[in-house]
């Protein structure tokens, strides 16, 4: 695949037809924005067509800090050992059953995952023999809350999912002090045959407006703007 950057600069190179400038009136992240509107739209239709999430479009948190709250911090019995996130995590693609949060577990990469549930399920969790022994994990407000044996003991999580604007995630790091997601030099979380079909949208629709402003193309002190056409 390719950064975000080459992405946006194939993008441009498109629509002015192989002629950029230094004075070019569309931005860099007008571009991006429009790139991860569509990457969302085209993703969402997929996974409500039931088909799998691929692993090119997840991304990795991988040292997520969580502390011991109340329960009825979260609406549960307040006698209830929970873990929760010191911070909020970026907002996942929503879909028709859930937001796209693909696995929570212990930042060890051989450990076992929990058993991500939705938070309408969490006031019954370890209620019965088949569940006590399990270790449970769903979102509320953006928050992470773990429960279960031993959740207490708990100090990083590791988060993976399916995230509306990729480049959110690199405000976090992993062990080593490295963004999770660094946009500069990380591939952007897209499959190919996706970023084929956002192009010919954005060709089509949404960057009309774009295609139809003037380029400055002397790349000279002056802004010489002409109409964006082939020569």
């Amino acid at each position: 695949m390719a950064t975000i950057k080459e992405i946006v600069y194939d993008i441009k190179n498109l629509i002015r037809g192989g002629q950029q400038s230094d004075d070019e009136m569309i931005s860099d992240r007008q571009i991006e924005f429009q790139v991860n509107s569509l990457r969302a739209q085209f993703i969402r239709q997929d996974i409500n067509k039931r088909r799998s999430v691929s692993d090119n479009i997840k991304q990795m948190i991988h040292c997520l800090d969580v502390h011991q709250v109340n329960g009825s911090t979260c609406g549960l019995d307040s006698k209830l050992v929970i873990m929760r996130s010191k911070e909020q995590i970026p907002n996942a693609i929503e879909t028709s059953h859930n937001d796209l949060i693909t696995s929570i577990g212990p930042t060890g990469i051989l450990s076992t995952n929990f058993h991500v549930i939705p938070y309408n399920r969490a006031p019954w969790v370890g209620t019965n023999k088949y569940t006590k022994l399990m270790t449970f994990a769903f979102m509320l407000d953006n928050f992470i809350y773990v429960t279960g044996p031993d959740s207490e003991l708990l100090e990083k999580v590791k988060l993976e999912g399916v995230f509306q604007n990729p480049r959110e995630i690199s405000n976090f790091t992993n062990s080593d002090g490295e963004m999770s997601y660094d946009p500069e030099n990380h591939d952007y979380p897209l499959s190919t045959s996706m970023l084929d079909l956002i192009k010919q949208s954005m060709l089509a629709t949404n960057m009309q407006s774009f295609v139809q402003t003037l380029t400055d193309s002397s790349n000279n002190s002056k802004s010489d703007f002409e109409p964006n056409a082939q020569k």
